[in-house]
């Protein structure tokens, strides 16, 4: 199943280069633009909320087929998108590409994740982004491309340096084994117009003089927690919860969970700077406060709250 829907992706996608684009619209395409948003946004809600498997990967299939029909319509990358919900749509802030992804339950314990990135540019440049992470044995350390991506939902794009020695930092969450779940930075870079994913922007450990300097940062955190991991605009640091292990019975693994206490990455020209504490105030604690994803305050990626899950456990 997972070849089916890879194969169908690259294909679909590939197929979709050498359109033209505009800044205006004509009236016929604005029509169509806006009913074929319609129909991403069905589909895209159907991923997320519908119950059953096999009705979640027809709509997989089918937002992948609309998503290509709709970007092959001449200034699609000038089109915002803005009642697509379900669907993470993220620029950076020279608003040379754009990311789509979106997360398709397999199980509730195995997620995949779909995407394409978009170069803005006078003809359509696009590229599949397809979910390789279950074959990636050691992901801080791979130099990847969008053949291989590290699957995830992009919820925020911070970048440094401009034009084409520009270096991009995508906030991307995985849902992982429903138990535990990751946040991670992906570093992404142009080589020959075509991204790599994955840099060496990151110190190595400090505990350990031999380690391998890392090409993206990853946090690891139990799925009953919810942790920090973006850029702060107010700060100018790209700030993150700092992780301590729990261990809630004798003889079970410990989870790592936020203990209250902030790190951060300082971006400076060719790299990112560590700083092992951050020392905030009141307003700095509520400036730096997670975010809900995609807007669901109080709820998972599949619209359903803490609540609810509460209930149906006890019953």
């Amino acid at each position: 199943m997972r070849f089916i829907f890879s194969s169908a992706l690259m294909l679909l996608f590939f197929c979709s280069f050498g359109q033209r684009s505009k800044i205006t619209f004509s009236a016929n395409e604005k029509n169509q633009l806006s009913a074929l948003e319609d129909t991403l946004s069905f589909f895209a809600y159907s991923i997320v909320n519908d119950s059953l498997p096999e009705d979640r990967f027809y709509a997989t299939r089918e937002l992948i087929v609309t998503l290509v029909k709709t970007l092959k319509i001449k200034n699609s990358f000038y089109y915002p998108f803005s009642k697509l919900q379900s669907v993470s749509l993220q620029y950076p802030p020279d608003s040379s590409f754009r990311m789509f992804t979106w997360q398709l339950a397999v199980s509730p314990s195995e997620y995949r994740y779909y995407g394409a990135l978009q170069k803005k540019s006078d003809s359509l440049i696009l590229f599949p982004l397809i979910d390789r992470s279950f074959t990636i044995s050691q992901p801080d350390v791979a130099s990847l491309s969008p053949e291989n991506w590290m699957g995830c939902l992009v919820y925020g794009i911070q970048q440094f340096g401009v034009g084409d020695s520009a270096t991009y930092l995508a906030f991307g969450y995985d849902a992982n084994d429903g138990k535990t779940r990751k946040k991670w930075i992906d570093p992404i870079r142009f080589v020959r117009n075509k991204p790599v994913f994955g840099a060496p922007l990151f110190p190595p450990n400090p505990k350990d003089s031999s380690a391998t300097i890392p090409l993206r940062f990853i946090l690891s955190y139990s799925a009953e927690s919810t942790i920090k991991l973006n850029y702060d605009a107010e700060l100018g640091l790209i700030v993150f919860d700092h992780l301590a292990p729990l261990v809630l019975k004798a003889g079970q693994p410990e989870e790592m969970v936020p203990d209250g206490s902030y790190e951060a990455f300082k971006i400076l020209p060719n790299k990112l700077e560590y700083i092992e504490m951050l020392t905030v105030t009141s307003t700095d604690e509520e400036s730096i406060r997670q975010k809900p994803i995609l807007g669901r305050e109080g709820k998972d990626l599949f619209g359903k709250s803490s609540l609810e899950k509460k209930k149906k456990g006890n019953n």
